[in-house]
């Protein structure tokens, strides 16, 4: 009786100590699963708008953390084009859905610019004559003309979340007289 109740206390200590090193294995494997998926780069667009004749600049205002001045933005959806993704952000952020003139500004993605996860960002230019409003995630929309948005970047560039100065910046000096709502200027 006593080897029985030996066995079996060796038994239920294996299994317990099974148990407990599968569960061990198991929740590290998916906390590093989890912190994996959080770097893993999500995709992500954003643009800067013209609105013609006037050449202004529309920013918003985001209504989600972190507020502050951005370009208009979001994530591609699954199966969509980068540009589809532009458009689609720029109706629902500004309720602009006519445009002329889209450019590709570049791809930006330096780790830690986003500080809710790891985006790589698709940043194109348009232009267009329609007004923008704020719609989802914008709490308000501001036009500016090109010397203002230059100077909000040197007097506040903390004012700008994300990299959305930096980017803006680049774009502005890459400009130089240029104005994008001349279609002359388009051309070169």
């Amino acid at each position: 009786m006593k080897q029985i109740a030996t066995q079996f206390l060796k038994y239920t200590l294996t299994d317990a100590l099974s148990g407990i090193a599968a569960y061990q294995y198991a929740s590290h494997h998916s906390q590093h699963s989890l912190k994996d998926e959080k770097d893993k780069p999500i995709l992500t667009t954003a643009g800067i708008v013209h609105i013609c004749p006037a050449n202004k600049i529309a920013l918003i205002e985001r209504g989600k953390a972190p507020k502050d001045t951005s370009m208009f933005g979001g994530h591609i959806e699954p199966k969509e084009a980068p540009d589809e993704a532009f458009k689609r952000e720029l109706k629902e952020e500004l309720n602009i859905s006519e445009i002329s003139s889209l450019n590709l500004i570049g791809v930006h993605g330096n780790y830690g610019h986003d500080p809710r996860q790891h985006s790589v960002e698709i940043t194109y230019s348009c232009t267009t004559s329609q007004i923008p409003f704020a719609g989802s995630d914008a709490k308000s929309v501001k036009l500016y003309d090109i010397k203002e948005v230059q100077e909000k970047i040197s007097t506040e560039p903390k004012s700008f979340v994300f990299d959305h100065g930096l980017i803006l910046q680049k774009y502005l000096q890459s400009l130089g007289d240029c104005n994008p709502c001349n279609k002359k200027c388009n051309s070169r």
